[in-house]
């Protein structure tokens, strides 16, 4: 069952990024961050308040951390998006998040078999293969001129094509806080996981909401828009909560690596639904992916 919910913590993430990846095109990122954590921030936290039981503090503790380093990653990757390159950008990042996990797990004592270390490995390779395949259609406008890049819109900005070295660090500092969004997430032992996504979900929006008034993006969207920025930040919470519950039933280090598979139902819905080719490399990934899962479960 502990595989099962980090899968569906991935799922999740990874709907959400799809969608997120759409309405994207229409307004900021950290405007649609901003909303999408609001959102999700009056849904769980009403849940928690009807059905969460007595609030345990510390718990409220540690899902306040990971909110805390889920925003502040948002922010970073999206930072990183409008500096380099999408594709490396999603790789590294995502190839980050899985390891740190893994990597904390295991320095905590936890001791995966030999069959399900050999599954992570795989897993982190086709989380890299499955990102670092992702083109976008606007790279062929960008390559025409210098003048058509100085006219582009901030979608395909914040897609990544002017490549800049620091968008590799601010790719690997989004990892760092993504892992650690799991990890801190993972150390909430509550009988209900309602209070510990709570307290994640409402500290993400707030650390984004702190630093608005600093990067200064446009808040305003068409509202037309709304239904999917509310699914967006509905699927965000829905993967906050479904990991508390898969770390309390198994080990961080296997449970965190399965939550970082988000880029892979991205693709996979970016595959069915916009008919986008899929390149060599993304399909050997998402074959990787799923050898991966099932030594996972050894």
């Amino acid at each position: 069952m502990m595989l099962f919910f980090g899968l569906l913590t991935a799922l999740s993430f990874g709907i959400a990024d799809f969608l997120g990846g759409l309405v994207g095109r229409k307004m900021s990122p950290l405007t649609l961050t901003l909303y999408s954590q609001s959102i999700g921030s009056v849904v769980i936290g009403v849940s928690a308040v009807f059905f969460g039981g007595t609030p345990d503090i510390f718990d409220l503790a540690w899902g306040a951390a990971a909110g805390a380093m889920l925003g502040s990653g948002f922010i970073l990757y999206y930072r990183a998006l409008s500096n380099g390159r999408m594709g490396v950008v999603a790789a590294v990042t995502g190839v980050w998040t899985a390891i740190i996990p893994f990597v904390i797990g295991y320095w905590l004592g936890e001791r995966p078999s030999t069959m399900a270390i050999l599954g992570i490995m795989l897993v982190v390779v086709a989380i890299a293969l499955v990102s670092s395949g992702e083109k976008s259609p606007d790279e062929s406008v960008l390559k025409n001129s210098e003048k058509k890049i100085k006219s582009v819109s901030f979608y395909a900005l914040q897609r990544g094509f002017l490549a800049y070295d620091r968008s590799i660090v601010q790719a690997t500092g989004a990892g760092l806080w993504f892992g650690l969004f799991f990890v801190f997430l993972g150390q909430a032992q509550s009988s209900s996981p309602l209070w510990p996504a709570a307290a994640a979900t409402v500290a993400s929006a707030l650390t984004v909401a702190v630093l608005i008034p600093v990067l200064k993006p446009n808040l305003f969207f068409d509202r037309s828009n709304l239904p999917i920025v509310m699914v967006v930040g509905l699927f965000q919470t829905l993967g906050t909560l479904t990991f508390v519950i898969a770390a309390n039933l198994g080990m961080l280090s296997v449970a965190g690596v399965a939550g970082a598979l988000s880029p892979i139902p991205t693709a996979i819905l970016a595959f069915l639904i916009l008919k986008e080719r899929a390149t060599w490399v993304q399909i050997i990934g998402v074959a990787a992916a799923l050898t991966g899962i099932v030594m996972m479960q050894s």
